[in-house]
């Protein structure tokens, strides 16, 4: 038999505890199994938490080496929005070209926003991660959400090659690497 140990508790922690016995116990003191609950109103679960902000990043040019992509950052929100915006937070080694903010006005609920930020990709290197963040004014005060968009120039740096796959099949195979 191992001995109890027993760890000091904020007092914040036991009030929580004692509010959290209480409310189970005054649940437990309802109507037994042969009366009917009328008194009390079915309780109704909606646990699909999403975000009230929705962002896609989308290049309009060609990812190469050395070269300028435009993207084009689209978002919509289930709430309204006033003084909504979009900015990069990073550019992950890239060159910003132009604007870093862009104002997006206000948002109506459900319908889709746009704007385009350039960045300038170095004639050297791997990959690039663009971090952007949308964010506005909310019903409950202000809110946002980030987005992240892989710039891999020149697609996977290693070639492929073809082998035969499950009954025959021909697949490319990449060879993959952790990233630091």
């Amino acid at each position: 038999m191992r001995p109890a140990v027993r760890t000091p508790r904020p007092p914040l922690l036991r009030l929580a505890g004692f509010v959290l016995l209480s409310l189970a116990a005054a649940g437990a003191s309802g109507p037994g199994p042969a009366e009917p609950r009328r008194d009390r109103t079915p309780l109704v679960c909606e646990a699909a938490v999403q975000h009230p902000i929705q962002v896609r990043i989308e290049p309009l040019d060609p990812v190469r080496r050395g070269a300028t992509v435009r993207l084009r950052v689209t978002s919509s929100s289930r709430v309204g929005l006033a003084t909504a915006e979009a900015r990069v937070v990073s550019t992950g080694g890239a060159t910003p070209v132009g604007r870093m903010r862009a104002p997006l006005g206000r948002m109506r609920p459900g319908v889709e926003v746009g704007t385009e930020f350039a960045v300038s990709l170095p004639a050297q290197g791997d990959r690039h991660l663009i971090q952007l963040r949308v964010e506005g004014e909310g019903p409950a005060g202000r809110i946002g959400r980030g987005a992240t968009f892989n710039l891999l120039p020149d697609g996977p740096t290693s070639p492929d090659r073809i082998v035969a796959g499950t009954a025959g099949t021909l697949v490319a195979e990449h060879r993959a690497r952790r990233l630091p």
